[in-house]
């Protein structure tokens, strides 16, 4: 996860740049977790998932995301919506 975090973290302060309209916003880790597939079957598992949930602030304002990550190596994370 430690290799992950870096992806996750700016995954995070790039949507909350853009949400809350401030350039300087950034980043700070609030949480994270190792979370294995719901689903699986004989012939595909999904890969384990890295969930971290990831503060943003700047300009006055504030915002949370939960971020998710494959533990495939892909480096494709996403930031979904969490509280502001």
């Amino acid at each position: 996860m430690a290799s992950i975090q870096p992806k996750a973290m700016q995954t995070a302060e790039t949507r909350g740049r853009f949400e809350l309209n401030c350039p300087a916003a950034t980043a700070s880790l609030l949480n994270e977790q190792d979370v294995a597939p719901a689903l699986q079957a004989v012939r595909y598992r999904a890969p384990d998932r890295a969930v971290f949930t990831v503060g943003v602030a700047g300009c006055g304002k504030r915002a949370t995301y939960v971020v998710v990550c494959p533990n495939d190596g892909s480096g494709s994370c996403f930031a979904a919506d969490g509280h502001r």
